[in-house]
């Protein structure tokens, strides 16, 4: 008969670890503390413990809770509670450490994998912008090759890639205006298949370096595969068995190898590059030399991603698992800052190490909120509109909005504990007098690109060919509308009215002799015709003729004439002759971004600042206000492309057409200032209606959304 106390008994027996786990002496921490690493082989995964578990897992026999806590604190300086044992047995249990589940079925540890398994559709939002795919198991290759990659660790070879990356750097300051305009040839099939073999050649030796590196240090490297990276193919290799070592450097060693091995060929390829003659292979030199390592380095030793600049620092601080801990330093730290709850730090440290994964958590959190909002925009515009616009949102969603409001429910549900302190009261006050001052209206300060000009102008060119017969005018020559500028002669259509001249008196001649021919007499009505289309083109003609005679089309002062155009010259109907300037009358003409136009309305004062500070600013008021946007950009002074303010491109006929949408705005000028001889660029201050922050920020969604909203 089974006595009442049996149960309770059986609750408290501690669970058989598993047979093939390992447990392997690792490096102690930043503050000395000694630690193991339980190996596990069949899953391929490592656990840090220190000396505290290692203690109870050497007494692991005493065979209860209880035993063990009486065991530990009879034969260790360790003072624990037996909750303490209790949590250490629950993590065994929550990593399947122990040779049964918690509650001793075999269906829990089914049931624990069915609960960790996600639909196709939450598989897709965590791996589709970064997907690994194992290609080979390459341990007996590393291991069989090794032999002979052995003297690439040497001090030897050290000094041999260091003497000719020296010397190719060199020879390429040498040539430094060649090597920085080196024509890259890879502007057919057979120029990208050999530069994307090139940087795959390059991946290869990165991925290659960790490798050998590992197997170097007696480490097993189970795959290498290829994973994709916002879509991107990038190769990896799996040196997770590295954490079996003890040594500090031997880890550091195997996380720098593949950036060790990209800087010996970039040297290599810097040498190369100064003896390869121009063409494919010197511009294959130049990549791997220059752009694949920059973005190598950019990429693997940016210590804010999980790369090789990640396990640098996690290894040189000698902190495993360093991101996840750091977050939960972050979070304490803000948590503290925001409520003034003196809470326990999550990990007993010191004050440097806390100070230093608090400022990392940070980073990385600022870093995740520029990146994931970048790679939003990258994928919304990469794919059709539809496809983009869900996969926009997911990637702000999930992973900008979801951790945020994580952290505020967390703040929600200790909201009992942060309520009765004062910091908490001094956080919500700060927090509310920014959402009323972002609510209140207020002045606002618009600024547009704009240019100063006369209202009235004109740019003369010749209505044709012709040779230059007299110039009436000067630069500074003041000019009324209609007065004659420069007289054209043109020797072939002073031919062609001679021709036209000819034919008429021909046509007018037989027409008035047919009375004695009977020939014309028969042919009347065709002779009429005859003449009347003759008179029709020597009207023409003559036309034609008085057009040679340059008019001004309006009333001025002559700018940019052209000192070159003298009798008996040439020129055509491309090159201006003359501009034509009022400078009495001016005005302001400026373009408004789609965002900033609700804020502008007729009459409103303004204030036009040159570019040139040397010129006096220039009141002015707002008259017209254009409905449409520019289609058509016509006003090169603002291009960016002329080196104006508003970003423009050119299509394919050549026309300007703006990035954004933009509204012409025109100005008159309230003051009597000195007229202008040229037109003169800035930017027009405004004082808009006020406006509050929050109406702002709207109106800027609102137009992003109306932009992209057609599909």
């Amino acid at each position: 008969m089974v006595s009442p106390a049996a149960p309770a008994a059986a609750e408290h027996k501690l669970p058989p670890l598993r047979a093939n786990l390992q447990f392997l002496r690792g490096a102690p921490t930043p503050d000395g503390v000694p630690t193991w690493t339980i190996v596990d082989p069949i899953r391929n995964r490592y656990f840090q413990i220190e000396w505290t578990a290692y203690q109870m897992l050497q007494r692991w026999e005493a065979g209860t809770i209880e035993q063990l806590h009486t065991a530990m604190t009879r034969d260790t300086t360790c003072r624990i509670a037996p909750e303490d044992v209790e949590d250490f047995v629950k993590f065994l249990y929550a990593n399947n450490l122990t040779e049964q589940s918690a509650s001793g079925k075999h269906t829990d540890y089914l049931a624990q994998a069915e609960a960790g398994k996600q639909n196709w559709l939450m598989w897709l939002i965590h791996h589709y912008l970064f997907i690994k795919i194992p290609l080979v198991h390459p341990h007996r290759f590393l291991q069989s090759t090794l032999p002979i990659v052995a003297p690439l660790y040497s001090a030897a070879a050290s000094w041999i890639f260091g003497s000719i990356g020296l010397v190719g750097l060199i020879l390429v300051s040498r040539q430094w205006d060649t090597f920085a305009s080196t024509f890259l040839y890879f502007f057919s099939w057979h120029g990208a298949i050999s530069y994307s073999l090139s940087l795959c050649a390059v991946k290869v030796v990165h991925e290659l370096g960790h490798a050998y590196t590992a197997t170097r240090f007696g480490c097993r490297v189970p795959t290498i595969g290829v994973a994709f990276m916002v879509m991107m193919p990038v190769l990896y290799s799996d040196v997770s068995d590295s954490y079996r070592l003890t040594s500090k450097r031997k880890r550091l060693w195997i996380a720098a190898a593949g950036v060790v091995a990209e800087l010996g060929l970039a040297c290599l390829a810097t040498f190369l590059w100064g003896f390869l003659p121009e063409g494919t292979l010197r511009s294959i030199a130049f990549v791997v030399a220059t752009t694949s390592l920059i973005m190598s380095l950019a990429v693997n030793l940016n210590p804010l991603m999980r790369f090789d600049g990640y396990y640098l620092l996690a290894d040189g601080l000698g902190i495993p698992n360093l991101q996840d801990r750091a977050f939960s330093f972050g979070q304490w730290k803000l948590r503290g800052l925001l409520f003034g709850r003196a809470t326990a730090p999550p990990e007993a440290v010191s004050a440097g190490m806390r100070n230093t994964m608090v400022t990392y958590a940070w980073a990385i959190w600022l870093y995740r909120l520029i990146l994931f909002t970048g790679i939003a925009v990258m994928v919304y515009h990469l794919f059709f509109k539809a496809l983009g616009l869900a996969l926009f949102m997911v990637e702000i969603v999930w992973f900008i909005v979801l951790p945020i409001v994580r952290e505020v429910t967390g703040w929600w549900n200790n909201r009992s504990l942060y309520a009765t302190a004062p910091r908490a009261w001094i956080s919500a006050t700060v927090l509310g007098t920014i959402l009323l001052l972002a609510c209140i209206p207020l002045p606002t300060r618009v600024s547009i690109p704009a240019v100063l000009h006369a209202s009235s102008y004109a740019t003369i060119f010749a209505p044709s060919p012709g040779r230059i017969q007299e110039v009436r005018i000067h630069n500074g020559q003041q000019v009324q509308a209609g007065e004659v500028l420069i007289i054209l002669g043109n020797p072939e259509l002073d031919n062609e009215m001679h021709l036209a001249e000819t034919r008429v008196a021909m046509w007018d001649y037989r027409l008035r002799r047919q009375a004695g021919h009977v020939g014309d007499r028969m042919q009347a009505q065709v002779i009429a015709e005859s003449l009347k289309a003759g008179l029709v083109e020597l009207t023409g003609l003559e036309a034609k003729r008085n057009n040679l005679g340059l008019k001004a089309p309006v009333t001025g002062i002559v700018r940019d004439h052209e000192d070159s155009l003298h009798p008996g010259r040439w020129i055509g109907t491309t090159v201006p002759v003359a501009y034509i300037v009022d400078p009495a009358h001016i005005e302001v003409e400026g373009l408004v971004a789609v965002n900033e136009i609700a804020y502008l309305e007729i009459g409103q004062s303004a204030q036009f600042i040159p570019t040139d500070l040397t010129r006096p600013a220039v009141d002015a008021k707002i008259t017209e206000i254009a409905e449409m946007d520019e289609r058509e950009f016509t006003v090169p002074y603002l291009a960016s492309i002329y080196g104006g303010d508003v970003p423009v491109r050119k299509d394919d006929k050549g026309r300007l057409k703006s990035e954004l949408s933009v509204y012409r705005v025109r100005l008159s000028v309230t003051e009597t200032t000195q007229g202008i001889d040229q037109a003169v660029s800035g930017h027009v201050q405004i004082s808009g209606q006020s406006s509050s922050l929050a109406r702002r920020t709207w109106d800027q969604v609102a137009a992003v959304l109306i932009r992209e909203s057609g599909f």
